[in-house]
């Protein structure tokens, strides 16, 4: 009975998933993750204010919506160790 091989990845090959190689360039994936997530926040954000000027029905999911966002978007604070 043979067993199925098992391959560990290495320090190397960790090293070449963390970029991507888009067109002509080589970014890193968590610089293209970081901006796809920035743009998808900043655009519910702006069509939520859209929609609040517009006086749609039912304005406080866009108020719920603008609340997460900026939740997310704000560190929350952190209690630091003074000596």
């Amino acid at each position: 009975m043979d067993l199925p091989q098992i391959t560990i990845p290495v320090a190397d090959d960790l090293k070449n998933d963390s970029r991507w190689n888009l067109c002509c360039s080589s970014v890193y994936k968590a610089e293209v993750i970081y901006i796809t997530q920035i743009i998808f926040l900043f655009t519910i954000l702006i069509f939520s204010i859209i929609q609040i000027t517009l006086k749609t029905p039912n304005i406080e999911i866009y108020f719920s919506l603008i609340s997460t966002i900026i939740g997310l978007i704000i560190p929350s604070p952190k209690m630091t160790k003074t000596e």
